[in-house]
């Protein structure tokens, strides 16, 4: 009989973080609600659970930067996956309630920056930061204020009992969250597989250095697929998140890490995985949402 996999996620049932576990473990996974970020980081490399989830950047705002910092914090896990989730926001609310009535629309802030056309057109509602999507919904559902919606995912109105006023509320249609997962000792992808490799570093404070310190990825013709700065504890001291893609087990992908290595003051690698490939639905054939 098969483990059951246990993974810490940011939020509630209902959560998009919930359905990018089901999207890599399958519906037998156990998610396991946690309240922040960090709490996701300390499941994983305590070994309360199998895997943490962090989402990491969106299609439509970008990096999630506070997942970087986390990243960087904890040195015990390493990246083992990732997952793209669409993002369908749905406007939910009390049963029969209409949308002129509404005063307050609640979510996660990374995705109320992407209602930003539904609030403009409707400009009696004030949009209200909440700590995640499916938690906003069950506010909504407790309170009973027909003048309180959430936006979030159809499995959350379902969830709490709560009606779509209105879908697809998101500012672009194709909009998305990708999540990277993490645990203390992740197994390496077969040799062969679309992969990529994920480093964290910091570079000399020097003329030229990020080049040099990227040249060896490019010599080895892998594409830089994300690229991003933060800010270390130290005053004007900056460290790069970076990934590039390669196939599993090639030798060059060792030969351009150690070049990275080389050209950085500080260099951890925080992990190789596969490539997320979403199999494409009947959804796709008939566009419908």
């Amino acid at each position: 009989m098969a483990t059951e996999v246990r993974v810490a996620f940011q939020g509630e049932p209902g959560a998009y973080s919930e359905e990018a576990i089901h999207q890599l473990w399958g519906p037998e996974a156990v998610a396991v609600p946690v309240r922040t970020f960090e709490d996701v980081m300390d499941s994983a490399e305590t070994g309360r659970t199998d895997y943490g989830l962090l989402p990491i950047e969106s299609t439509l705002i970008g990096a999630i930067d506070g997942a970087y910092d986390l990243l960087a914090l904890h040195d015990g896990v390493r990246i083992a996956a990732e997952a793209v989730v669409p993002v369908r926001l749905a406007l939910l609310g009390i049963p029969g309630t209409k949308i002129p009535e509404l005063r307050t629309l609640s979510s996660h802030p990374v995705l109320l920056a992407q209602c930003e056309y539904f609030l403009a057109r409707w400009k009696q509602i004030r949009a209200e930061p909440a700590w995640d999507t499916a938690g906003a919904a069950r506010d909504v559902a407790e309170r009973g204020d027909r003048t309180r919606a959430a936006a979030g995912s159809r499995r959350a109105a379902e969830r709490f009992g709560l009606e779509v006023l209105a879908d697809r509320i998101e500012d672009r249609p194709d909009s998305q969250l990708r999540f990277l997962a993490v645990a203390r000792d992740p197994s390496v992808p077969s040799d062969g597989t679309p992969a990529r490799t994920a480093a964290l570093c910091i570079f000399p404070h020097a003329a030229g250095a990020l080049l040099n310190a990227l040249r060896p990825i490019a010599e080895a013709g892998f594409n830089i697929s994300h690229l991003a700065s933060r800010p270390t504890r130290a005053p004007w001291i900056y460290q790069f998140f970076l990934e590039f893609e390669h196939r599993a087990g090639d030798p060059a992908a060792d030969t351009a890490l150690s070049g990275l290595r080389h050209a950085s003051s500080a260099c951890r690698i925080l992990g190789t995985y596969a490539r997320w490939h979403r199999v494409p639905t009947d959804e796709d054939a008939t566009g419908l949402p």
